[in-house]
């Protein structure tokens, strides 16, 4: 009976779902295209922004502001699906329609458990970009990331001071006055942070900073911190390593926190729905979706429009005029395209194609970040942790539905460490991935591993009530650059991507501490209390030794141990972050590496600026979405 049963739960559940996507793609398909959204674009606007992935939303929404601009978003993609409002659902939206779909090439010293050594790269093509495809994690980075930006790149500005400005305009859309007590107070059963006037439990409610606090209500970023019970225990673990456990976004530098997700109601919060949804009403707004830009138009060196191509109609393929600016927010693999197609980039690239140099930029491409994650499963014995048997229910599909709550309703990323290693910078960190069993085509399929090393590397996932997680260590500053380039002059022809993984020895050994940092937490007791076991894969040419009574489970920490298998398992297991920047970045006239200024103007040229990841100089100290976030408030406001 209890097997029926299961079983009628399940066919119920599938009808249902199957029931409300249908409705829903109906609905999204015929009946739903939204206010500004325009197939044909005017012949020009004021503004013409190229992208409209995290940054590209932010710089419309706020240039629109100014009722006398006339402003066009132009993104390659559709709107958003349904779908993607569901947190737990991006997977699926990676490699769709809705993803670039690329390909890095074959690696030479990393990415062995990869199909042919090639990471999968997914990279969002759809309005909200990758933060409508990605795992919704809210980090600003360390005060250290953008001080070393002034000071090592020479560009005045962008320290940590100056950013948190833009940060506080992210999650305060409109301000208040500084509060009194009587108007401030916290309520612990309130997970969803509406700002930050309000201190913590322990002040009673009264304002952390009287001089300059102010309530956020209606914010463009919306945040929730994850509470479950699994978190809990990763912040007690943290602070038995004799780390800060708080909020890393504010309080402190370094530590643990239990993980902050851009989540409101059980519902994504990307930048198309907090920024560019509310503006999408004005008339000086228009939104051209599946349009893919391919090259500026100039007038000498000064940019002057774009030409596009239209996915769904090559009738209309043109040029796009801008009256006041061009500004490239196509993320850091195709906004290094764009440029290097219109004439701006490396002299050896444009010469072979063929290209009407405009200028000369070495750095175009080039610099290319990624974080590596090193995938580690740990095995649990207390019923705590998410998997399939638990998500896929009845009752929890229909109280996601009608009231947005319920384990659908909230990301599996349930905390996140970084931690220094030498210094007081964050050298390492983890994410914790809060899943006990995965569908291994689905994630296999994202990430382009072959799944005999799938298997190898997350065990047990075809028992869907497997308890457990996985966590993603990090080297949080790599120092392998890679490169983005052109391989034929067709500017719709994916570009080649190789972001040169480990190529610098610091990385290798950073990805060991990050390694350690995990296998540290995991050997807390308050994860031994969870019956916590840390998964070491054994692979062809990667076998684990185990500690002394201790299998092949527990790993000791003697240098050949460490050196031969943890370096084995980086090499064969680490795979992308999902974190590429770099490829045009910000830097003082005269940096030979430098492709724009400290206003984000693309050196050589007049009229074009670069506002995405593709200028951020390093990495930070996290996921860098919410970063991306507050660098295109700055641009908004320089621009302005």
């Amino acid at each position: 009976m209890a097997e029926e049963h299961e079983g009628w739960s399940f066919t119920r559940l599938g009808c249902l779902a199957a029931l409300v996507g249908f409705l829903a793609w109906i609905w999204h398909t015929c009946f739903s295209t939204s206010t500004g959204v325009i197939y044909r674009p005017e012949g020009i606007y004021d503004f013409v922004i190229v992208g409209g992935g995290t940054a590209g939303c932010v710089l419309a929404a706020r240039l629109s502001e100014v009722e006398h601009y006339r402003v066009l978003l132009i993104e390659a993609g559709g709107e958003e699906p349904w779908l993607s409002y569901i947190p737990l659902a991006a997977p699926l939206l990676q490699r769709s329609r809705f993803d670039w779909q690329y390909l890095t090439s074959p690696q030479k010293r990393s990415s062995e458990a990869l199909v042919e050594k090639q990471a999968a790269w997914p990279r969002g093509r759809v309005l909200g970009g990758s933060g409508t495809i990605n795992y919704n994690i809210h980090m600003y980075g360390s005060p250290q990331d953008f001080d070393a930006w002034e000071s090592e790149y020479g560009v005045k500005g962008w320290s940590f001071s100056e950013m948190k400005k833009f940060a506080n305009m992210a999650e305060c859309w409109r301000l208040r006055p500084k509060l009194f007590k009587d108007q401030c107070s916290f309520d612990p059963s309130q997970k969803e942070q509406r700002g930050k006037g309000c201190d913590s439990e322990s002040s009673g409610g009264h304002i952390r900073q009287p001089q300059d606090a102010v309530q956020c209500y209606d914010p463009p970023l919306r945040i929730t911190t994850a509470d479950s019970e699994l978190t809990q225990v990763f912040l007690t673990a943290g602070k038995e390593l004799g780390l800060p456990v708080g909020n890393l976004n504010d309080d402190i530098d370094y530590g643990v926190m239990a993980a902050q997700t851009n989540i409101y109601r059980g519902k994504r919060w990307s930048a198309a729905k907090g920024y560019l949804r509310p503006a999408l009403g004005r008339s000086n707004l228009h939104v051209l979706v599946n349009t893919q830009v391919t090259r500026v138009v100039w007038e000498g060196n000064r940019a002057v429009g774009v030409k596009y191509v239209q996915w769904d109609n090559p009738h209309l393929n043109g040029t796009v005029y801008a009256r006041a600016e061009v500004i490239l927010s196509a993320g850091a693999v195709n906004t290094p395209m764009i440029l290097t197609h219109s004439g701006v980039g490396p002299l050896d690239i444009i010469t072979k194609f063929k290209l009407p140099p405009v200028s000369i930029l070495k750095g175009v491409g080039k610099n290319l970040q990624d974080h590596l994650n090193l995938p580690l499963y740990v095995d649990l014995k207390k019923p705590i942790s998410l998997n399939p048997n638990k998500l896929q229910t009845v009752t929890n599909l229909w109280e996601y539905l009608t009231s947005g709550k319920g384990e659908l309703g909230r990301s599996a990323i349930e905390g996140v460490g970084v931690m220094p290693i030498n210094g007081n910078l964050p050298e390492v960190g983890v994410i914790l991935f809060n899943m006990g069993a995965v569908d291994k085509h689905l994630y296999s399929g994202i990430s382009n591993m072959k799944l005999d090393y799938f298997d190898a590397t997350f065990p047990h996932m075809d028992n869907r009530s497997s308890e457990g997680f996985i966590f993603l260590a990090s080297c949080l500053h790599p120092k392998s650059q890679g490169v983005v380039r052109l391989v034929t002059d067709d500017p719709l022809h994916p570009p080649s991507i190789d972001p040169n993984y480990l190529s610098h020895p610091y990385d290798l050994q950073c990805m060991k501490d990050a390694f350690k940092f995990a296998m540290r937490l995991v050997r807390t007791k308050a994860f031994q209390k969870l019956g916590a076991t840390l998964h070491l894969p054994k692979y062809e040419d990667c076998v684990p030794r185990g500690s002394a009574g201790k299998g092949d489970s527990v790993m000791d920490d003697t240098r050949s141990l460490y050196n031969e298998y943890v370096s084995c398992l980086i090499r064969v297991a680490a795979i992308t972050g999902y974190h590429p920047l770099g490829t045009a970045r910000i830097g003082k006239p005269g940096d030979p590496m430098a492709v724009v200024d400290s206003t984000l103007r693309v050196f050589g040229t007049s009229r074009l600026r670069v506002a995405d990841a593709s200028a951020m100089p390093t990495q930070i100290s996290g996921t860098p979405n919410s970063a991306i976030i507050t660098l295109a408030e700055k641009a908004a406001h320089m621009v302005k």
